[in-house]
């Protein structure tokens, strides 16, 4: 393969939550070529359209990791391995919010926000001036963490000066990591989240996938 630095992706991605998981991406009905799918994911306010949740700023980018884990077989006749078979795998996905959003925080802390997240009416002992509530749930033994989807866009590897862009999509995403915020004096307060991705079946063609990673075309730009 000859060099080519138009391969090269630098940028920032957008990341959207789904309320569940396998929530259904947007209907990019009248999108053109030279939009992002970005805009399909936000109406006409600029706010996430239902069933999606807008994550906002992040810092240090969006990490995903493929980790396959491999058994080896050793025989007498040689000194390193005979054989390898894929006996386990994973997929992650990390960013650090930097909006600290009461949202931004119970999906960090893997929590339900229909259930975590109270307005004043729902508790008996209300602050002054008190707008929301975060119930730092305590949980019970065999909880089963929250399942969402997770999609972000980014840029992809020009052709010539045509721009394009990658969606990545996650039917199962998982907060099951530890996660730390703090509040400094000189240093903004971030929100990381780790997030551990599971494979869905497809019940008709028998398949098992994490999701998938699109790449499409955007108009022509100036080099």
């Amino acid at each position: 393969m000859a060099f080519n630095h138009k391969n090269i992706i630098v940028g920032a991605a957008r990341l959207f939550l789904g309320d569940t998981s396998s929530q259904a991406l947007p209907d990019y009905t009248g999108i053109q070529n030279d939009e992002s799918l970005t805009r399909g994911f936000l109406d006409s306010d600029g706010e996430a359209v239902a069933g999606w949740t807008d994550l906002g700023l992040t810092t240090g980018g969006v990490e995903v990791t493929y980790a396959p884990d491999f058994g080896e077989v050793e025989v007498d006749q040689y000194l390193d391995t005979a054989y390898m078979y894929k006996q386990r795998q994973t997929v992650t996905v990390g960013t650090t919010l930097a909006e600290a959003t009461l949202e931004n925080l119970i999906f960090a802390w893997g929590q339900n926000k229909d259930t975590t997240l109270l307005a004043p009416a729902d508790v008996t002992d209300d602050l002054p001036g008190e707008e929301q509530r975060v119930i730092i749930s305590g949980g019970a033994l065999g909880d089963e963490p929250e399942e969402r989807a997770l999609a972000f866009i980014g840029k992809a590897p020009r052709t010539g000066t045509t721009r394009k862009e990658r969606l990545y999509y996650l039917e199962r995403v998982l907060s099951v990591e530890s996660s730390a915020h703090s509040l400094s004096r000189s240093d903004a307060t971030t929100i990381p989240v780790s997030l551990r991705c599971l494979p869905n079946s497809d019940d008709t063609s028998g398949t098992v996938e994490y999701g998938f990673i699109v790449q499409r075309t955007l108009t022509a730009a100036t080099p």
